[in-house]
C-alpha cells in the first residue's frame, strides 16, 4: 500500500510538471482545471501525457522558434529596451511602466502572486528607474508606490493594459507573451525562459 501511494505521488508530480509544460506552450485550451483533469487519469494517461511534454522539449531543443504561433525570441538590453528575434532587431514598444511590468515578469518565471506584489516592489522602482533615467526621482517612486498598494487596482488595471496592448503588437502569439494565471496564484508569462536572453 506504501509503495502504491508512493508511486501515485511521483506519479501526480510528473503529471503536473507535463501539465506545465504543455501549457507553456499552449498547447492546451487556457482556463483548464489542471487539477480535476489530473485527478480523472489513469496511469497509462498519465505516462501518455509526460511522453507527450517531453516531446515537446525535444521540439523545443531542435527549433528554438516554435512552428505554433511562430514564437519570437526576446533580447533584453541594458536599457531594458525589448527586441524580438534578434539583438539588433525590432524594438516592442511598449509605455515605461508597461515595460517596467513586463520585464518584471519576465525576470520571474516561477511567477508573482497578485497579493504578494509589494515584495517587488524595489526591484520594480530598480526596473523603472534604468528606462526612465531622467525622470524626477520622486514622480518615479509615487508611481511605483501607487502600482504596488494592495489597497489599490492599478496593478491589475496595468497587467490588463499589458496584455492587450501585446496583443495588438503580436497579433496570433500573443498568449505566449501576457501575463496569465489564476486568482490567488502566481501569474506569469508562460514563455519559456530559453526563448529570452539577457544582454
Amino acid at each position: 500500500m506504501y509503495f502504491r501511494r508512493e508511486m501515485e505521488t511521483k506519479a501526480g508530480i510528473l503529471a503536473s510538471l507535463a501539465w506545465e509544460l504543455l501549457f507553456s506552450f499552449n498547447l492546451e485550451e487556457p482556463g483548464c482545471d489542471y487539477a480535476r483533469v489530473l485527478d480523472g487519469m489513469d496511469a497509462a494517461e498519465l505516462l501518455a501525457l509526460i511522453a507527450k511534454a517531453q516531446e515537446r522539449l525535444r521540439e523545443l531543443e531542435d527549433n528554438p522558434i516554435s512552428a505554433k504561433g511562430e514564437i519570437s525570441r526576446l533580447y533584453i538590453d541594458s536599457q531594458y529596451n525589448i527586441h524580438l528575434e534578434a539583438p539588433d532587431g525590432q524594438i516592442l514598444p511598449l509605455r515605461p511602466l508597461l515595460r517596467a511590468l513586463f520585464i518584471l515578469f519576465l525576470r520571474h518565471p516561477e511567477g508573482i502572486r497578485f497579493k504578494e506584489r509589494a515584495a517587488f516592489q524595489k526591484e520594480l522602482a530598480a526596473i523603472y528607474a534604468v528606462i526612465l533615467p531622467d525622470a524626477d526621482p520622486e514622480t518615479r517612486e509615487k508611481r511605483i508606490r501607487l502600482m504596488m498598494d494592495l489597497a489599490d487596482n492599478s496593478f491589475s488595471e496595468k497587467t490588463s493594459a499589458l496584455n492587450a496592448r501585446l496583443e495588438e503588437l503580436l497579433p496570433g502569439k500573443s498568449s505566449s507573451y501576457k501575463i496569465q494565471g489564476y486568482n490567488g496564484h502566481p501569474r506569469r508569462i508562460p514563455l519559456d525562459p530559453l526563448m529570452v536572453v539577457w544582454q
